[in-house]
């Protein structure tokens, strides 16, 4: 349950979320190269959340 720098991915078939969780599975299979940092104004992600 670690709380991390807010980040969210660029790849257009992701979900439009940002994750702040270093146990999120999904904020977690995001690839290096499709990760940003912030929330780029996104509503958090719901597994981020409860993780919380």
């Amino acid at each position: 349950m670690s709380k991390v720098p807010a980040f969210h991915s660029v790849r257009e078939t992701d979900r439009k979320v940002y994750h702040d969780n270093s146990s999120c599975t999904e904020g977690n299979n995001i690839e290096k190269e499709n990760k940003r940092s912030g929330t780029d104004g996104r509503p958090k992600c719901e597994h981020c959340t409860r993780l919380s």
